[in-house]
């Protein structure tokens, strides 16, 4: 009886998170520096925006498969987004929020797109995972451009690579863009960041080589699968108590049987059932 209370008492446990809409790992606020416009909030999945950026494009008479769709696509993030890593609250995945709370690694940072767009703040990394989202849409080739404490991409359009950065929203001119301007060399991007954008020294390196990604590699697969997983985990792990507790209610009744030599020759044995 007291195993089944405490089977219980742990059932219970594991379902109340997920009646609780609580990011432990906090949000973070909108400084009112970014860009960020809330008019945008309602645009809640990657088809949303996809649309909104066509329409916004077929308005300005743009070319989809030009660079300046893909400016403009960026540009329509970075009024979507302010900065900061948007979690998951526990009762979308509890197991992967107390796991970022007491593990940290960014267990509960949000890499599927759809999961990103539900939120009004995404980091570097999730807003270029967002941007990356619409151009395999599209058809057109991305790689992920990495810095030691930062996370851009470069698209490529008639068979030239343009370097975005939706989150820190650089003031670059649409030829500035070309891979060719700046090499892959971090210093060579840092006269597009104002001091706005804190410390760029830190975010970029000093004297580093930025670390291209592969063409069109979806980023985050591993932290995906763990947050699908968890997610799962999250909303059923409650039922595997109470399935011990109806398990253990539910076993066999056993008999007793006299032992062999206890009855007289004479007698045949009679069984006694002790329930």
């Amino acid at each position: 009886m007291k195993t089944n209370i405490i089977l219980i008492a742990l059932s219970v446990l594991l379902i109340i998170p997920n009646f609780i809409s609580w990011d432990i790992n906090g949000k973070s606020k909108y400084n009112h520096i970014e860009r960020f416009d809330a008019r945008l909030s309602g645009i809640k999945s990657i088809a949303d925006l996809e649309r909104f950026v066509d329409d916004s494009a077929a308005s300005q008479q743009i070319n989809i498969y030009s660079e300046k769709y893909t400016a403009l696509l960026a540009y329509v993030i970075s009024c979507r987004f302010y900065h900061g890593f948007s979690h998951f609250q526990l009762n979308e995945n509890w197991i992967a929020a107390v796991g970022e709370k007491c593990l940290g690694y960014g267990l509960a940072s949000k890499v599927e797109p759809e999961d990103i767009m539900q939120a009004d703040n995404a980091a570097c990394s999730q807003q270029a995972i967002v941007m990356m989202a619409v151009l395999r849409q599209k058809n057109i080739s991305y790689r992920k451009v990495g810095f030691p404490h930062h996370y851009a991409l470069e698209a490529r359009i008639r068979n030239n690579w343009y370097y975005f950065d939706p989150n820190m929203e650089p003031d670059i001119s649409l030829s500035e863009r070309l891979h060719e301007n700046w090499k892959g060399d971090n210093d060579n991007l840092k006269k597009y960041y104002t001091a706005k954008h804190g410390n760029v020294s830190w975010q970029l390196g000093d004297g580093a080589k930025a670390k291209l990604g592969t063409a069109n590699e979806v980023p985050a697969k591993n932290a995906d699968l763990f947050q699908r997983s968890t997610a799962f985990l999250s909303k059923i792990l409650w039922c595997f108590p109470l399935f011990f507790v109806f398990a253990r209610r539910r076993r066999p009744v056993m008999y007793a049987v006299k032992p062999i030599n206890l009855f007289p020759r004479n007698q045949n044995p009679t069984t006694v059932f002790s329930a």
